[in-house]
């Protein structure tokens, strides 16, 4: 690996650009522009902040923001705004050093955003509010509901699916 930039992309998470371009090569454009690491934004509803990481952060951009802190998980009224890491991200090798630092956080595990947050301090790091749809595949109900959307979608059987399932559903 070297000195050269990786992405990294969780796999508990589908993201469908609504543009041609996907949503890895819009964080890489980002990467190319500033030098800096860089994460995949949603918008959340702020009710639902304390199921992600969300960020601190100034606008740098359209959909471009500086980020300042992350915050894994907080409560809904402290959680500095309701943009939600997606997923995504660009980094540099520097971020290795802060994860051999990370202690046990949340759920007694080794969580990135606790990495993110001590290289944040020392490095510029920015979040994209990506152009696509995000879809958490992490339980079982969703990702049952992912796979059915995505079945939709087919052209080679969406159809063919979509009356089968509206079928089913009035058997039910």
């Amino acid at each position: 690996m070297g000195n050269n930039p990786f992405a990294i992309l969780l796999g508990d998470t589908l993201i469908a650009s609504r543009n041609e371009k996907p949503v890895t090569r819009q964080l890489m454009e980002v990467f190319e522009t500033t030098g800096s690491p860089v994460v995949a934004l949603e918008e959340v509803d702020p009710a639902s902040v304390s199921r992600y990481g969300v960020i601190d952060g100034e606008e740098a951009g359209e959909g471009l923001y500086r980020v300042r802190n992350f915050v894994e998980k907080p409560d809904v009224g402290q959680a500095p705004s309701n943009l939600a890491i997606a997923s995504r991200y660009i980094f540099t090798p520097e971020i290795f050093a802060y994860l051999e630092k990370v202690t046990p956080g949340k759920n007694n595990e080794i969580q990135l955003t606790d990495a993110m947050q001590m290289m944040v301090r020392e490095h510029a790091m920015y979040g994209l509010r990506f152009d696509g749809v995000r879809y958490d595949i992490g339980s079982k109900i969703d990702f049952i509901k992912t796979n059915v959307i995505y079945a939709l979608k087919r052209e080679d059987f969406g159809e063919e699916f979509r009356v089968w399932l509206k079928e089913l559903i009035k058997k039910l």
